[in-house]
Formats: structure tokens, C-alpha cells, sequence
């Protein structure tokens, strides 16, 4: 025995340190503001001497937040793919795709656990008493903490008393179907002393900055001192590495490591080392290469959560919460506020509850239990889900048993309209085609068109984008082929395949319009000339981040002139798969109220020491944020509780944060319990979705609601909340009357948009001209004369409510329109004389010369001496539509300019001719006496020499321009004999005399 271990104390020994390779690999560690304890806080700042006995309660105030600067300044970025876990899986929890109601299946997770102390922090020297911590003991041994986590029959307290497991306790909340087990080793020693794990950089506001250092320390050595076989705790794929879609396979990496340290967690005071404690929190190491080897294995450390000393079993299953993947429901900034759920949920601050603090958590939310369900499928909830769009007018009653007892529906699930949410207004027009926002999207529109087969083909479009630079992208394509544009990219540093993309932000883009960085994008076509194609438009984006996405607006393709335009004005013009048609406004995220009954039983026994009521929570749910920051969005987060009553809980003569606020948020038939600052204790039996929760006097602590009818009302309650009855109702809407108009000329069609009442409604119109009353729900009415009108419409539904809609319609003179124009050369300008119709206008020339143009006016330039016929045709909004036309004679001056080439004495001879009316005579001089009347004429001179050219063109009209050039012509030069043969001959002969001379 004494081998054995001295031959793991040497391995250990030998391990390579870790300590000093965080900062290259490692983004900072965060801060979990929920494990907040302020009571241990102060007592640990009055033992350290920052404040004394006799400090008032401003002073202590003061200096608790001193101690807690900083919580809201964490600067945390998950790794990459653990974002794409979250969103992947929240994804498919909001789609319900893999939601798995009361699987038979159980899901058994194993952690690995270790223990580790510090050279100057001894776990067996840890200096504690008593008073330091509520969960003191003499000694912590490893059997202490494997109790904590895996008992099945709980652990004991400091007292002797038996606490909950975190086993027990995820046994509790998923209906016996989630088995957390899992194995401790330790103790093990870290290289440094405790500060330099925990110690702050303040310049930077980081948190434990060496963490992620002492996790690998931890298992690495823990690992060498008892050779555990780490096949044992990599049984999951939550990444899905290999893509197969199997998550219950070894991936490499380990699955769960919890790792709990010697001293008091930051969270509760830091012990003597203060701010230099370790904060509980759960993190990866070596974020920016996915984990670290451990040495001597081929298995990864990556996420981790850590926790002190003295933890209690509500700090160890919330930290496990986030493993699994629900995220924190308290104000993460660390506000002293909070957010509205407080003790309601274990990730909000149910992790303290219990007479010792944290010995019994309180549940899950509704939402982190739907989570579950959905990831992990077993018995975590039984839930009814109502679609309130598709509920009647009216009433139902449905029997809730408590959240703790999964025998019968323990929550209701209320799913709302979606909300229309303001968006910037289309370049032009009232639509336009939106990619919309999100991850995991591979979004598409698409029309078909045939190519003309002559010609230069180009599509443009208006857009604005603002997307993720390479991982995420959007493209043009035709027949699945992406175009090369004005904007596009070529090669993408993430995506190797991905060509001719468009990505970051069009804003940033010179000349890009307005403050919405609306950009010209242009694509030539020419390659698809005489083809039938398809042309799409697709967006596709990675896990995380992200902008708004890509619109486009104004599409056109064009060859001389447009012959295909979409504005997004019709709809159903072309293929939307993802791609949405939207005016100023867009789709919402889902909203969902859920309806649970909560008790003092089972795993929310620990509200039996609080003073929180049980009885029937209202939560409701926005998609729309992502975090519960409610200082940065008062009234609004992803989760919060409805707060029954609205009076005010105050804590010396203040209004209390967020936590004491809401102990009276349950509906219930009973009075609330009694608290020194809560005035009023009366129930409140009734949800209505019609009257304010957004508590004005302090709205952080508040929810904003959507209108919509809705209500919930106890009905009946057993009086220890193990069971009730609630009345979920949907009112009546008010009735609202209310109309539409489309005017052509003097005939106006009213469409009916009336909403609301019992829909049984008989109509009423006044047209204002004198004429009889109609009562169809959407008359057509033709009105006499031009004028405004007052138009009324008077609704009266089955229960005799009335409503009216009053709207002056104004009715345009007749339309009439000329062209107003000056002639310069061959230049016309025009503009467009309007009398009459209703504006705006809209207008389209027509040169006649096959020139086209549908601004308002401008100038044209023809090519030819011609008459021609410019006509316009105007359109009011009021579809009145008119044509006029306008003779105008243009004489285009005809300018010339010689081409020439030459062959010895040979010369060829065109002409660049413009202008005149096209057609054309042509007198050549050549400049030694001949002439031609040819286009392009040949023509031999006699001797060398330069010449003057002269060419006179003259079209029809006689009008007359000439031309000249000076054209130099020279004989060939022989290469058989001549000149240049006697001139070599002679020099061979000179060569052949000097030869002899010198013999």
C-alpha cells in the first residue's frame, strides 16, 4: 500500500503545471449573482474589521455594495459551441420537436467530483467556526460531499438533521425520472495559495481570474492520485461533435465536473480572503480551443462549476442547472433590485431557501422544467397547453394539482397572439421582404423568370443588412448558383465553400442611404441569356450572435427596360420559405403565460420558513429578451412572476427589492402570511391581463403585459395548496369599429376591419353625399362629384353593443397631364404638367426611341435626327391614369472620324459616323485627284507620300459634315534584289579584298 501511494505521489508530482497557460486559451470567468447570501456578506465585513457592531444600517449598506462593485460590469462570452448547444436545444424546447410527455426513460447523468485545497487553506485546517458558516462541521471529508451530491437517502445536516440531496432533489423535480450520480475523489492540493485562484483584476473588473487554472490542477491530480478511468464519466455527446445527431455517445470530452474548494465562496462573504474567494459558478476552461487533455489520457476537461467548502445542496443542483442548460432567472447585472422571481424558482434565488440556508431549495420554474421535459424527456411535467388565439369566448375550469407532485396536470401552459413589433418602413412603397432574425436559419425567397436571349440582362434590388461578419451570410442565386454582385465578398474565413456573399453591415458601406444604410445592389445575368431560371434570395446563419438580418425591397430585372419588378406590393408574388413580407412592422417573438400552483410540501417545503403565501403563480414568458436584466428593461425579461398584489412591501420605510415583493405574488383563495412591512394581506383571487402589474412605484420589480382578454381565477384551493381549480376565461373584446378604403376615381370600395364584440354585427354606412345607407359589411360606392366626404360606419354586434368609425374620404378632380418640354440639339428635356387626381403620383416616359424612365422629370439625349413621339402616362393614387404625347423634331449634328489603314501603297479606308437621321452618303477625296462614294473603300496610290483625306457624309435631310486626315503611303521594299542586294554584294566583294591583302 505504501508503494502504491508513493508511486501516485509521484506521478502527481510530476504532472506539468497548469497554473500559468489560462490567459492565452481562456475567456475571464463569470459571476453567478443569484448565490448572492448578504447576510453572511455583512458578517464577514464585520469580522474583517471593514465594519463594526455598531455600524448603522446605511453604513452596512454602503459597504455591502462596495463589496458586491462590479457584479454588473462581467464582460463573459460562452465557448462557441457551447452557444450552439443552448440554442440548438432551446430551439427545439420553443418547436416542441423533441418534447417526449411522460417518457418512460429515465436519464442517469455521472459527475465527476473533486476536492481541493490550497497549501496555506487546508481543508483539515480550514480555521472555521461555528458562527462562520451555517453548514459548519469539524471536518469535510469526502463522504460529506458524496452525500451532499449522490445520496439517496440525504445527508446529514450540522445538527444530525437529514437534508435533501442533490439526487433526492432532481429525483423530486423529475417525477423520479432524472438520476444525478456521480463519484468525489479528493482531497487534492492545489500549486498556490487560495488568492492566487480567486484574486480580482480590477482594472478589468474579471472575477477569479486563475479559476479555470485550479479546475484543471484539480482533476489532473485527482486523476493521477487515483487512477480513474475517465471512459467512466464521458458517456454524452451534448455537442453533438460528430454530427450524427446522437447525444448519448462518447464525445472525448468529460461530461460533468463538479470541483469544490476550501474556503468560503465570494458569494457569501469570501471567509478571510474577502473579495480573493472563489465565486460559485459554472464555466469551461481553455475556451478558445475547446477544453484541455488531461495529461496521460486522451479524454478533454471543458465545463466545470465550482462551489465552496460549505456548500449547501442549493448551490450544488443550480450550478447543475446550468450544466444541463437553463440559464439564470434572477437580474444577472446585479442589480439590488432583481428581477420578479426571486424565491419562486431555484434559478432565481430558491437556491437559499430552507432553515439552514440552501438546505431546501425551492422548484424549478415552469419554463426550466419545460426545458427539461423537452431535452430530456421522463416525468418533469405534466402539462396542458392551451392556444389562446384558438380558444373560444369564454370559460374553462381545470384542476391543478402542486408543482412537486407529477401525478396529474402540475402547470398550464398558455400560449398568446403573437405581437406585431415596430420595424423600419420600406424604401418604398408599404412592403418589403425581411430575412428575419435568429440562428440556425437557412431562410429563402425565390420567383421564376425567363432571361431574354439578346442583350444585357442585370437584376438590382434595394437593400439594407446588418449581418454577422462570415459566420453568417446572405446570397443571390440563380439555379442555385450564387452571383458576383457589387457588394459581394469572395472567400469566407469560416465557411470555405461559401462564394460571392454578402455579410456585415450595409451602413458601412460609402454612400449607403440614410441612417438604415439602404445600399444599391446590382448583378449581371448576361451568362443566363435565352434561360428559364430561378432566382432566390437565401440567408443562412451560424448558432450565436448575430444582426437583424437582410431586406430587400424594390427588386427589378432589366434588358433596355424593366421586365420584371416586385416591390413586395402583392403578395404572393414570389416564394417566401423563411423570408417574410413585412410592412413597418414585424412578427414578435412568442409569448406564453404558464399557471402553477405552488405549496409548502415536498421540495418547496423550504417556503414553510419564508414568508412567501403558496397558491396559484401566473408567469409569463417573452421571447424577446434573452436575460431577466431588469434594470436595463424595467417591466420586461424572458421570465417573470405576476405579482397578485400591487401594494407595496417596504423594509425600512423603502420599497423592498424584487425578493420581498413579490412574497405575495400567489392568487389565492387564503390571507398571505404576515410580514412587518406588507399592508395588506388580503388574497387576491383573480388574474386580469386588462389591469397593471407593471408596479410604476418600482418597475423592475414589475411585469408589462399584453392586453388580450385573458384571465385566471382561483376557484377553488385546498388549504394546504396541494390542489386547486382555476378558471382560465377569455372576454369579450371591445368592440371596435373600423374600415379600409380603396379609391378608384369617384368609385371607393370600403373593406370592413371591425374587431372585437361577439362577431355578430349588422352595418350602417353614411357616405356623407346625401345618398341612401348601405348595410353591407363592404360596400363599393360611386360618388357624384369630386369633394371630401364624411363617411360613417356604425357597427352593433349580437349583444347590442355599438361602435362607430368616422373617415373623411376625399374624392379628386378628373386627372389631366402635360408634357412640359425644351429641345436643345439632340437633348429634350421634360417635366409633367398635373391637374387633378390624388397624390402621390407616379409617372412613366416613353422617347420614342425605345428610351424609357419612370422619374418625375429629367433629360434624354437621342442618338438619331428624327421626329419622334414622347408620351407620358400618369397615375394617381387614386387610380386615374392618363396619356399624353408631344411631337418634337431633334436634329442631331453628324460628326465623323476617318479610319485608316495602310499597305504599302494601298490604303483602306471606314468611317465613325453619329448623328443626322442614320442614313447616310458618303464622298471620299483621297487627296490625288480620285474619289469614292463607298462606306468603306480601298483604294491604291500611284507614288509614296502623304496625303490629305477628305470624307463628306450627308444624310437625307442634307445636312452635311466632313472629315480629313493625313494618310502617309510608301512603296514596299524588295527582299529578291535591288538596292539592297547590290548593297551586299558590294560588301562581300570589299570583305574578299581585304582578305587577299593581308595574305
Amino acid at each position: 500500500m505504501k508503494i502504491k501511494l508513493l508511486t501516485g505521489l509521484l506521478a502527481a508530482a510530476m504532472l506539468p503545471s497548469v497554473s500559468g497557460a489560462v490567459t492565452k486559451n481562456q475567456s475571464p470567468t463569470p459571476i453567478d449573482p443569484a448565490l448572492v447570501n448578504e447576510e453572511r456578506i455583512i458578517y464577514w465585513l464585520e469580522k474583517r474589521g471593514d465594519i463594526t457592531e455598531s455600524s448603522s444600517e446605511a453604513e452596512r449598506d454602503a459597504a455591502l455594495s462596495r463589496y458586491l462593485e462590479g457584479m454588473n460590469n462581467q464582460k463573459v462570452k460562452l465557448p462557441k459551441i457551447e452557444q450552439a448547444r443552448l440554442q440548438k436545444n432551446h430551439d427545439a424546447y420553443i418547436k416542441n420537436e423533441q418534447l417526449a410527455q411522460k417518457s418512460a426513460a429515465d436519464k442517469t447523468v455521472k459527475v465527476l467530483a473533486v476536492l481541493i485545497d490550497f497549501p496555506d487553506l487546508k481543508h483539515s485546517s480550514h480555521g472555521l467556526t461555528s458562527d462562520d458558516t451555517d453548514m459548519y462541521y469539524s471536518s469535510y471529508p469526502v463522504s460529506h460531499y458524496q452525500d451532499l451530491m449522490f445520496s439517496t437517502t440525504g445527508f446529514t445536516g450540522p445538527s444530525g438533521q437529514n437534508f435533501t440531496s442533490g439526487y433526492q432533489y432532481y429525483q423530486n423535480e423529475s417525477g423520479g425520472t432524472f438520476n444525478f450520480t456521480g463519484q468525489t475523489f479528493g482531497w487534492v492540493t492545489a500549486d498556490n495559495n487560495a488568492k492566487h485562484y480567486g484574486a480580482n483584476d480590477d482594472e478589468s473588473d474579471a472575477k477569479d481570474t486563475n479559476v479555470p487554472a485550479l479546475i484543471k490542477e484539480a482533476v489532473t491530480k485527482a486523476v493521477a492520485a487515483n487512477s480513474i478511468n475517465l471512459s467512466d464519466y464521458d458517456i454524452e455527446d451534448p455537442y453533438d461533435l460528430d454530427g450524427d445527431g446522437n447525444v448519448d455517445e462518447s464525445d472525448g470530452i468529460i461530461d460533468h465536473v463538479m470541483v469544490y474548494h476550501s474556503s468560503i465562496g465570494e458569494e457569501a462573504g469570501g471567509g478571510d480572503l474577502g473579495s480573493d474567494a472563489i465565486w460559485s459558478h459554472r464555466f469551461f476552461v481553455d475556451t478558445n480551443t475547446n477544453g484541455y487533455t488531461i495529461p496521460g489520457t486522451d479524454k478533454k476537461l471543458f465545463g466545470y462549476t465550482v462551489q465552496p467548502i460549505d456548500a449547501a445542496t442549493g448551490v450544488v443542483v443550480h450550478e447543475f442547472g446550468h450544466d444541463l442548460g437553463v440559464p439564470d432567472e434572477y437580474d444577472i447585472s446585479g442589480s439590488s433590485i432583481g428581477s420578479p422571481v426571486a424565491l419562486w424558482s431555484v434559478m432565481g434565488g430558491g437556491s437559499w431557501a430552507g432553515v439552514i440556508r440552501g438546505t431546501e431549495p425551492t422548484g424549478f420554474s415552469p419554463y426550466a422544467r419545460a426545458y427539461f421535459q423537452s431535452l430530456l424527456g421522463g416525468n418533469w411535467i405534466d402539462e396542458q397547453v392551451i392556444d389562446f388565439e384558438a380558444m373560444a369566448i369564454g370559460s374553462q375550469s381545470i384542476d391543478l394539482v402542486e408543482a412537486v407532485n407529477h401525478n396529474a396536470t402540475n402547470q398550464i401552459r398558455i400560449d398568446m397572439p403573437q405581437p406585431l413589433v415596430d420595424f423600419a418602413a420600406p424604401y418604398s412603397g408599404a412592403y418589403q421582404y425581411y430575412s428575419d432574425e435568429g440562428h440556425y436559419m437557412d431562410n429563402s425567397l425565390s420567383f421564376d423568370t425567363d432571361i431574354p436571349a439578346s442583350g444585357t440582362t442585370t437584376l438590382t434590388m434595394k437593400a439594407r443588412w446588418d449581418i454577422e461578419v462570415d459566420y453568417d451570410y446572405a446570397q443571390v442565386l440563380v439555379n442555385g448558383t450564387p452571383l458576383a454582385g457589387n457588394h459581394t465578398k469572395v472567400n469566407n474565413q469560416y465557411h470555405s465553400s461559401v462564394k460571392n456573399f454578402i455579410t456585415g453591415k450595409s451602413k458601412d458601406i460609402a454612400g449607403a442611404e440614410g441612417t438604415l444604410g439602404w445600399v444599391d445592389l446590382t448583378f449581371d445575368m448576361s451568362a443566363y441569356a435565352g434561360d428559364s431560371v430561378t432566382v432566390s434570395i437565401n440567408y443562412v446563419t451560424d448558432p450565436a450572435v448575430g444582426g437583424y438580418g437582410f431586406i430587400a425591397d424594390d427588386i427589378t430585372l432589366s434588358n433596355g427596360s424593366n421586365f420584371f419588378n416586385d416591390g413586395a406590393e402583392t403578395d404572393g408574388s414570389v416564394s417566401l420559405n423563411g423570408f417574410l413580407r413585412v410592412d413597418d412592422k414585424k412578427p414578435g417573438k412568442p409569448q406564453n403565460y404558464w399557471v402553477q400552483l405552488r405549496s409548502e410540501n415536498g421540495q418547496d417545503s423550504g417556503f414553510a420558513d419564508s414568508v412567501y403565501t403558496p397558491g396559484i403563480l401566473v408567469w409569463f414568458a417573452d421571447e424577446a429578451y434573452t436575460d431577466n436584466k431588469v434594470e436595463e428593461h424595467p417591466g420586461h425579461g424572458f421570465l417573470g412572476v405576476v405579482d397578485a398584489d400591487q401594494n407595496p412591501v417596504k423594509r425600512y420605510d423603502s420599497i423592498a427589492s424584487s425578493t420581498l415583493q413579490v412574497i405575495d405574488a400567489a392568487f389565492g383563495l387564503y390571507a398571505q402570511k404576515s410580514y412587518s412591512g406588507d399592508s395588506n394581506l388580503q388574497p387576491t383571487a383573480k388574474f386580469d391581463d386588462s389591469l397593471d402589474y407593471s408596479f410604476p412605484e418600482q418597475p423592475e420589480s414589475g411585469l408589462n403585459l399584453p392586453t388580450h382578454g385573458l384571465s385566471v381565477e382561483v376557484t377553488a384551493q385546498a388549504g394546504d395548496s396541494s390542489s386547486a381549480t382555476v378558471k382560465i376565461s377569455k372576454a369579450t373584446p371591445a368592440l371596435n369599429a373600423d374600415f379600409g378604403l380603396d379609391i378608384d376615381y369617384k368609385t371607393v370600395t370600403f373593406n370592413n376591419a371591425t374587431e372585437g364584440g361577439d362577431n355578430n354585427y349588422t352595418y350602417a354606412w353614411s357616405f356623407g353625399d346625401g345618398s341612401a345607407a348601405s348595410s353591407e359589411a363592404s360596400p363599393t360606392h360611386t360618388f357624384a362629384q369630386s369633394g371630401d366626404y364624411t363617411v360613417r360606419l356604425t357597427v352593433t354586434d349580437g349583444e347590442s353593443t355599438v361602435d362607430s368609425k368616422t373617415k373623411t374620404v376625399s374624392i379628386a378632380e378628373k386627372l389631366q397631364a402635360e408634357i412640359v418640354l425644351s429641345v436643345d440639339g439632340a437633348q429634350v428635356t421634360v417635366s409633367p404638367s398635373v391637374i387633378g387626381g390624388s397624390p402621390e403620383f407616379s409617372y412613366s416616359w416613353d422617347f420614342g426611341d425605345g428610351a424609357k424612365t419612370t422619374v418625375e422629370a429629367g433629360e434624354h439625349t437621342y442618338e438619331l435626327t428624327n421626329q419622334y413621339t414622347v408620351s407620358l402616362t400618369v397615375t394617381s393614387s387614386d387610380k386615374q391614369a392618363v396619356e399624353v404625347t408631344k411631337q418634337i423634331n431633334v436634329v442631331v449634328p453628324i460628326t465623323a472620324v476617318i479610319s485608316n489603314s495602310t499597305d504599302g501603297l494601298s490604303a483602306n479606308f471606314s468611317s465613325n459616323v453619329n448623328g443626322g437621321d442614320g442614313d447616310y452618303t458618303y464622298s471620299w477625296d483621297f487627296g490625288d485627284g480620285t474619289s469614292s462614294s463607298s462606306a468603306t473603300p480601298g483604294h491604291v496610290y500611284t507614288s509614296a507620300g502623304t496625303y490629305g483625306v477628305v470624307l463628306t457624309i450627308t444624310d437625307s435631310t442634307g445636312a452635311e459634315s466632313t472629315a480629313s486626315k493625313s494618310v502617309t503611303v510608301q512603296e514596299k521594299s524588295s527582299d529578291g534584289g535591288g538596292g539592297s542586294s547590290s548593297l551586299w554584294l558590294l560588301l562581300l566583294l570589299a570583305s574578299g579584298m581585304v582578305f587577299r591583302r593581308k595574305r
